[in-house]
């Protein structure tokens, strides 16, 4: 930029009468002289002499006689030069941040499952009173998706350059192309990975904890930090996308978690015995709720009792 008009602008910018463009452009090249970098690239006796002449070039009167002004001009063309290449080196430099990804949060209600169709042609189930949130577009090296709450069966499209990777706290799943579940209720004390066909590696932070492979179960408890690993029937994990849910020797407050999201009631424990009691059986979802109440007492003889939006067993 030519001299003069740069000292007509800081003139202008003292007076506050620059446009933003002008602003901009005046204020970064002033600024520059606070960075870290520059303190490094300058001696510290040159860059008080220039911070100097820098403030007394701005607030120069527009009255001053020439001699003086021109010969402020000279020392300001060196300062201008230094200014510039301090500043070129610090915004080459600087760290430039990713930018921020986009996600489409999907909940699901009580008695509600969703079936969902990625961009890569992979297929996720999500049963009832989950969230997941999903990227507006992969990352080119990764598929990441997060399971924020809830349970969700994930049928993976093969891409051996691209892994597909679930986020649920306080576990990573992370696969090549194959179908799994994931359990992974707050209000329960576990996370449960179950692999119905493929091969899957379950990881904590950057602890590999286990690969999985079809008819393997990992469940995870989040209290601990142990786990344990066991051979299950992997389709009965996954029946309940359709319709069916089988319990297989449950503690009651998973036994009420899988009842609420059915039918929207609260099954309570009327003493401990109850709350100590372990539940296996099979709930269809076009089963009302009073037979599978009927079921649920049957089981250890009890009996149950409709309070509002809660029963209880006893």
């Amino acid at each position: 930029m030519e001299l003069r008009k740069f000292i007509k602008q800081l003139r202008r910018y003292q007076k506050d009468t620059t446009n933003e463009t002008e602003k901009a452009i005046i204020e970064a090249w002033y600024e520059s002289y606070k960075t870290e970098s520059e303190k490094k690239s300058l001696p510290k006796e040159e860059l008080e002499r220039a911070r100097n002449v820098i403030q007394a070039n701005i607030s120069v009167s527009i009255h001053k006689p020439v001699p003086s002004l021109w010969f402020n001009y000279r020392i300001a063309a060196s300062v201008l030069l230094l200014c510039s290449l301090s500043a070129l080196i610090y915004f080459l430099r600087r760290p430039i941040a990713p930018p921020k990804e986009i996600f489409t949060t999907l909940r699901t209600l009580n008695g509600e499952i969703r079936k969902l169709t990625l961009s890569d042609s992979s297929v996720i189930w999500l049963n009832a009173q989950s969230r997941i949130r999903i990227p507006s577009n992969f990352d080119k090296n990764i598929r990441q998706v997060y399971l924020d709450e809830g349970e969700a069966f994930f049928e993976i499209k093969h891409n051996r350059h691209k892994s597909f990777r679930v986020i649920t706290a306080p576990l990573q799943v992370q696969v090549l192309g194959t179908s799994f579940n994931i359990n992974a209720y707050h209000s329960l004390p576990h996370v449960r990975v179950t692999v119905a066909t493929g091969k899957v590696g379950v990881s904590k932070g950057a602890k590999l904890l286990s690969f999985l492979t079809p008819g393997h179960e990992l469940t995870y408890v989040t209290n601990k930090g142990t786990f344990e690993q066991k051979v299950v029937d992997a389709s009965q994990s996954q029946s309940w996308k359709d319709g069916d849910t089988y319990l297989n020797r449950v503690k009651f407050e998973e036994l009420s978690l899988v009842f609420k999201n059915l039918y929207g009631l609260t099954l309570k424990a009327g003493n401990q015995r109850v709350h100590d009691y372990l539940f296996s059986l099979r709930i269809k979802r076009d089963m009302p709720a009073s037979e599978t109440l009927k079921l649920i007492s049957a089981i250890h003889n009890a009996h149950f009792r409709k309070e509002g939006t809660n029963v209880i067993i006893y």
